[in-house]
């Protein structure tokens, strides 16, 4: 969807005596793709890498995770692989031209848990590639968070997404797997740390 596709009138209304035009019954910013590139950027160079990927990450759980919910009242599937398939492999990607599963492993009263694919012109490796040429370590990690929130939240278990390649190049490079936490070694520490942030804060919210 383009931003030309909104048409905001019906969500706007004028207040006479402040004399502000204000959203009806919610906020809503609109960002182009240079404001988001500034951002990231912006959260990288003030909190640092591992700090901003827990950042994204955690944004991304949020919505994964809440998605998940609303999806699941909102449609009905034949089985738990129809559910998980419509989620990582085609909802959770929609900024993403194509993706593409290699491997879906499951037993959900054992908690084992893997699923691998690769994908193409992801949204975030473009940006990453517009502005700063080929990068050289994973830079999709919003994406990440949203997958790992969705299948946390479809297993009752902690799950965690991570690229094992991506080099910001948009191209077939970019791979995706997730998998239980103490399946990774010591260098996705960043990414369990944002698990453990956000669900920290859920503890504390519920």
């Amino acid at each position: 969807m383009k931003a030309t596709d909104f048409d905001l009138s019906k969500d706007l209304i004028f207040n006479p005596v402040t004399g502000i035009t204000q959203f009806k019954n919610s906020r809503l910013v609109l960002f182009d793709s240079s404001a988001i590139g500034l951002l990231r950027e912006t959260v990288i160079r003030e909190m640092g890498k591992d700090k901003a990927r827990e950042i994204f990450l955690q944004f991304g759980y949020k919505n994964g995770y809440a998605d998940f919910l609303q999806m699941k009242l909102a449609f009905e599937f034949d089985n738990e692989m129809d559910l998980l398939a419509s989620g990582p492999v085609i909802h959770t990607y929609e900024g993403i031209v194509q993706a593409t599963p290699k491997e879906i492993r499951f037993a959900r009263d054992s908690g084992e848990f893997y699923f691998t694919g690769v994908w193409t012109n992801s949204y975030e490796a473009e940006q990453h590639l517009s502005y700063h040429d080929v990068a050289d370590e994973p830079v999709c990690w919003s994406i990440m968070g949203y997958a790992s929130g969705w299948c946390t939240a479809f297993f009752g278990a902690p799950l965690i997404a991570i690229e094992p390649k991506c080099i910001g190049k948009g191209d077939d490079c970019c791979e995706w797997l997730i998998q239980p936490p103490d399946k990774f070694g010591v260098d996705v520490e960043p990414y369990r740390q944002a698990y453990r942030d956000f669900f920290e804060k859920e503890k504390c919210n519920g």
